[in-house]
């Protein structure tokens, strides 16, 4: 119902981000914020764990190897051999014991002697490195688990015999390139883990922002927003109610105007509707009929409350489901009245009223003349009737050339004769027959509810009460000039004059006849100008370009 073409709402500048935009930024951010400071964490407790595992390697197997007698034994035979030599079956069991191409093992006998070096890896420096722990801890008979366990990559270990005294001495022992590569492995996982899981959430993004979009119909938030800001003023801002109903009959949408109309009929809690079902508020509306088989409801007079609405209701379609009904109302009696002022009938109704009233009186004077047989006195009032009559009717007809517009003239001056208001044609009036457009119900119309609508500032005014009209024929041009002895307006209701429903009496059913004055003007591409002061009256100034037939 409210989708427009996409052109008309390219808000976005050149620094506004679209919607896709948004949430890939937004997915990235959040991506970013929640591994990378994971990716780091993680990365710190993996080189702590290598870290803590290369050690527990390493005091592992250097537990295994000291308290192995197959070790024992080796040493205790060693211990009486040159420094020098090298026991070939304890290199043999360390190999077997170890099993591993990264570790290093150094033994040494109760003299310090190296008897076994095993160091497959190939470690730097890792001789030197066992001497000076084996220097450091000799004169000892055993180390703390948490003193072997704090000595970076390595671990040594004393074996004793069965007095439990030193015969050897075990290093065990890691290089720190293997711990420094593990991290580095496992930070480089991590990143890519990272890096993947950011380019499935960007990913994600896209197509998430993509399945909105198609929800939207294309639109951005931002052109939904002031579609929606747009949608809220043109529903207030129209003059009839509307209310709009979903597929179960409940109420999802009132405008203003309706919750007015419907106060005003005497409905009761009207500021509460969303969400209730229509049956309840429209009790008279066929709503199964709409919501349920399609069918439209067209200017039908339906009463609600206390007042008696035209009403139009349209069911809404998505495809081919009823998805809803839209309904719109007003008064009846508004619509009759701006039936009457658009066609001029309510102007030539009252014409035509006064004129019958007048004759009704002057009848009644008649009648008592004949009963009292004063057929003199008689005889005098209906020449002076005549008189009078053909010298106004002569007076108008010669100036205006319009039988109809004449004859709503003399209407009118025999309505001003019942308001005790002084109306009349001026001597400069002129008009030709032979115009086109404007036509003789446009002037009607427009004459007709100016003059009105002095007659009704004069009603209950204490001072002069006159109206003037001026209908001037030119060239190119009729001007229409209705002045009167009112008491004029002051600025701030001069300014209002012409919007419909606006009155200055605050009575309901008025202020329509300035504002059908002011469109048909429009229609015509003609002008108004309004002249008052409070105490001075007021002039109104109609200005019509002509065009008569054969233009």
């Amino acid at each position: 119902m409210w989708r427009k073409s996409k052109d008309n709402y390219n808000y976005k500048s050149g620094k506004t981000l679209s919607l896709l935009q948004k949430i890939v930024v937004l997915i990235t951010l959040v991506v970013c914020i929640a591994l990378l400071p994971t990716s780091l964490f993680t990365t710190q407790k993996v080189a702590r764990v290598i870290y803590d595992r290369v050690s527990i390697n390493a005091v592992s197997i250097n537990n295994i190897l000291c308290n192995s007698p197959e070790i024992r034994e080796s040493l205790e035979k060693q211990n009486k051999m040159p420094e020098d030599s090298v026991d070939s079956f304890m290199a043999a069991f360390v190999n077997d014991v170890d099993h591993s191409d990264e570790a290093g093992v150094a033994i040494y006998d109760k003299n310090r002697h190296l008897r076994v070096l095993y160091n497959p890896g190939k470690l730097p420096d890792f001789e030197h490195s066992a001497r000076n722990l084996v220097d450091k801890y000799e004169g000892r008979n055993n180390i703390s688990y948490k003193e072997n366990y704090a000595i970076p990559n390595k671990a040594i270990g004393f074996v004793k015999d069965d007095n439990k005294k030193t015969i050897g001495y075990v290093v065990t022992g890691y290089s720190d390139e293997i711990v420094n590569n593990s991290t580095i492995d496992a930070v480089l996982f991590l990143l890519s883990m990272t890096l993947l899981g950011l380019i499935v959430g960007i990913w994600g993004a896209i197509y998430l922002a993509q399945r909105i979009k198609r929800v939207l119909f294309g639109y951005e938030p931002e052109e939904i927003a002031r579609m929606l800001q747009e949608r809220d003023v043109i529903l207030n801002s129209v003059r009839e109610g509307i209310i709009n109903i979903n597929s179960n009959g409940c109420i999802t949408l009132v405008n203003s105007e309706a919750q007015l109309l419907l106060k005003q009929a005497g409905i009761e809690g009207v500021n509460e509707l969303f969400g209730k079902s229509a049956k309840d508020v429209l009790k008279r509306v066929p709503l199964d009929d709409i919501i349920k088989e399609g069918k439209t409801l067209v200017d039908a007079s339906v009463k609600m409350g206390n007042t008696v609405f035209i009403i139009t209701a349209v069911p809404l379609l998505d495809d081919k489901n009823i998805i809803g009904a839209v309904i719109t109302f007003r008064k009846k009696s508004v619509v009759e009245e701006m039936a009457n002022q658009l066609t001029g009938f309510k102007n030539y109704a009252t014409a035509l009223r006064a004129q019958t009233h007048e004759f009704m009186n002057k009848m009644h004077v008649i009648m008592g003349l004949i009963d009292m047989k004063a057929y003199d006195e008689l005889k005098n009032f209906t020449q002076e009737i005549a008189y009078n009559r053909q010298s106004e009717v002569s007076y108008v007809v010669t100036r205006l050339k319009d039988i109809t517009l004449s004859g709503f003239i003399l209407g009118k001056i025999s309505r001003s004769r019942e308001l005790d208001i002084d109306f009349s044609l001026t001597e400069e009036s002129e008009l030709h027959s032979e115009l086109d457009v404007p036509s003789v119900h446009d002037i009607v119309l427009i004459a007709g509810n100016i003059i009105e609508n002095a007659f009704d500032a004069l009603k209950n005014f204490d001072g002069e009460r006159i109206v003037n009209l001026s209908i001037l024929d030119f060239d190119r041009e009729i001007v229409i000039v209705v002045e009167d002895s009112g008491p004029g307006m002051s600025d701030e209701i001069r300014e209002h004059i012409f919007q419909r429903g606006f009155s200055s009496k605050g009575e309901s059913g008025h202020g329509f006849g300035l504002y059908l004055v002011k469109q048909s003007i429009n229609n015509l591409n003609g002008t108004i100008t309004v002249e008052s002061a409070p105490g001075e009256g007021t002039t109104f100034t109609v200005r019509l370009p002509t065009r008569k037939e054969g233009d």
